[in-house]
């Protein structure tokens, strides 16, 4: 990153969080200490980060959709979520849409189509379920400068850890176990130990001090992180040991090292999520990028590095050994063939990124009145 790039993101790090830093927003999250129980850290930063790009000045109305699928517009506006396809990113901005015509297009009552306007070009719009036209949708492309590119490579960042945690948790729920006490003095107390520093920076009307106790705070969740990895190393050992006698069935022990690693790799990514939130607050950029280029490695040898005589890697042997029911049949093999690819062009991008050649376009996908075709 250059020192033109260093400063416009530094001025836009200072522009978007002089708003107060809130990661810990539930009960559960401020006074918990379950740390499966507490929110996954990633949805209201997302939200934050998006409404920064969706309130520049600087929006470019486009008249040609930036995605050939017609669907990924379909998805935006039922789910009114972010989406993220190949270098495009479309950002939901419903805020005025009504709230009947919310519910009518998330139950399917009403569709997405598309409307030829008077030049000839093909515009998306709302649908009735008679077919009818009753609302457009515009898009309005961000336009590119160095902090726009930060804070869309912040939201993509978390998206993906997002996407990662969504999938560890519907394995996690299948399986469940209770910590044991090294497991919660060495990976959860330093977590517990740096919300009450994020709490407590809360209550500070010093900046210095708030920044004092953020800063503290971070140094405990790196201490809990990496725990978790050294973590992960120990138990994924532990598990091929287990697994590598002849004839002995996987057993209780098998399945206890395995509820572990899953925990681990869970709760690693709400830590790095935070540890980031907590990092871009401060400024500090290009170790938020560490922290997530550390993440990725470690969740890519989980999935790829061959640990067994074999060569197999921790996640074949979680799919090897995993007391499956028809309920959650071939999750892991699922999660590993997902997840690589994605992991992959992830590390691709954070390189490019870190090396100064990221490119992204944003738009910000809106639904409106119906634009008079005389004016289109």
């Amino acid at each position: 990153m250059s020192d033109f790039e260093e400063i416009h993101s530094a001025e836009l790090i200072e522009t978007t969080l002089k708003k107060p830093l809130v990661i810990f927003e539930t009960e559960a999250d401020r006074y918990g200490r379950d740390i499966t129980a507490m929110s996954n850290f990633f949805d209201g930063y997302v939200q934050q980060m998006s409404l920064v790009l969706r309130e520049q000045t600087g929006l470019e109305v486009v008249t040609e959709l930036p995605v050939a699928n017609l669907g990924i517009i379909s998805d935006i506006v039922r789910q009114a979520d972010i989406i993220m396809q190949g270098n495009v990113t479309l950002l939901p901005d419903f805020d005025n849409l009504p709230v009947d015509i919310k519910n009518k297009l998330k139950k399917g009552i009403y569709t997405i189509g598309n409307s030829k306007q008077v030049d000839g070009n093909l515009r998306a719009v709302v649908l009735d379920e008679e077919g009818v036209r009753i609302k457009d949708i515009t898009l309005k492309k961000v336009l590119s400068n160095p902090g726009n590119i930060e804070t869309a490579r912040s939201i993509g960042n978390q998206m993906q850890m997002r996407q990662i945690y969504a999938k560890l948790d519907d394995i996690q729920e299948f399986q469940t176990y209770q910590l044991e006490r090294d497991r919660d003095r060495d990976i959860v107390v330093p977590f517990l130990d740096a919300r009450s520093l994020v709490l407590e920076a809360e209550t500070k009307d010093s900046e210095e001090e708030r920044m004092r106790l953020l800063k503290e705070a971070d140094g405990k969740i790196r201490t809990a992180l990496n725990s978790i990895y050294a973590d992960i190393e120990t138990t994924t050992k532990s598990l091929v040991r287990r697994t590598s006698v002849p004839l002995l069935p996987p057993g209780k022990a098998s399945n206890r090292y395995m509820g572990y690693l899953t925990s681990d790799m869970q709760i690693a990514t709400k830590y790095v999520g935070v540890r980031m939130q907590l990092l871009e607050y401060i400024g500090e950029t290009k170790t938020a990028q560490y922290v997530l280029q550390q993440y990725q490695h470690v969740m890519y040898d989980f999935l790829t590095k061959p640990i067994t005589r074999k060569g197999l890697s921790a996640a074949d042997l979680m799919h090897n050994y995993f007391p499956y029911d028809k309920t959650n049949m071939n999750c892991w093999h699922t999660f590993s063939k997902e997840m690589t690819p994605t992991l992959e062009s992830s590390m691709r991008t954070l390189e490019l990124s870190m090396s100064g050649k990221y490119s992204n376009d944003v738009y910000v996908v809106a639904v409106q009145d119906i634009a008079d075709e005389e004016q289109n």
